[in-house]
């Protein structure tokens, strides 16, 4: 269970703005999908490719031999890529696209909870954007919160994310550019973000760096709440 210090221990008010559950079942989420491809990858290499042979000239011994797993076979792919790099990418990616989804949708409950809370006069859906952009800005101009240092880096997990969606996690564009934020992340987590001809390769570790990332800047946006009283119902 994670300690999701703060948020944890918010008074009754703000117990709707509490996304300590959202992070302990991510984390969970995180934790069961590299478990599973661990497993995946341990039973390809411990049973391996079927083999065969089809017979090019008996008399010379020549032989075309094509392995096949799942579907696939060596001669349209290399296999020991497929099932140990890219396939793990591939459901990582998607995790990561789940667990983004999660807490962007948490994070607008908690704007429109405050609002409708407090009476704010300016409502989340008044805003311009979307997404994590439009919460952070409800959060500094409404909530109050001072700008989070950590919020850059909210910003690269969301270039990261519309990659994922939008770009099959490549992080190059059609002209051939390179999306900075991209570049940089895979720099700064060298050892789970991986470059793969153009695109974003997912090792182990990386849904839980990611979601460290927007869990940090979450407990901004925790600060900004525990300042505001809770409002008085007999005024």
């Amino acid at each position: 269970m994670i300690n999701f210090e703060g948020l944890q221990n918010l008074p009754l008010q703000f117990s709707h703005y509490d996304v300590s559950l959202t992070f302990e079942i991510i984390a969970s989420l995180n934790a069961q999908t590299d478990a599973s491809i661990a497993a995946n990858i341990s039973q390809y290499r411990t049973e391996g490719p079927e083999i065969e042979k089809h017979e090019i000239d008996a008399e010379d011994n020549l032989y075309h031999v094509v392995e096949y797993y799942m579907g696939l076979d060596s001669g349209s792919v290399d296999l020991d890529e497929m099932f140990t790099s890219y396939y793990p990418s591939i459901i990582r990616r998607s995790v990561f696209l789940t667990l983004y989804g999660m807490l962007e949708h948490d994070f607008e409950k908690l704007c429109n909870g405050f609002a409708r809370i407090h009476n704010a006069p300016v409502k989340l859906s008044d805003l311009k954007g979307s997404g994590f952009e439009r919460c952070d800005l409800y959060a500094r101009k409404i909530i109050g919160m001072k700008t989070s240092k950590h919020y850059p880096s909210v910003r690269k997990v969301t270039k990261l994310r519309n990659a994922c969606a939008h770009n099959d996690a490549r992080f190059v564009l059609n002209d051939d550019k390179t999306i900075p934020e991209l570049v940089e992340l895979m720099r700064t987590y060298s050892t789970v973000l991986v470059q793969d001809n153009k695109q974003v390769n997912f090792k182990a570790g990386s849904l839980q760096a990611m979601t460290h990332i927007l869990k940090i800047y979450f407990n901004d946006v925790e600060e900004a709440l525990k300042a505001h009283k809770a409002p008085n119902p007999f005024i």
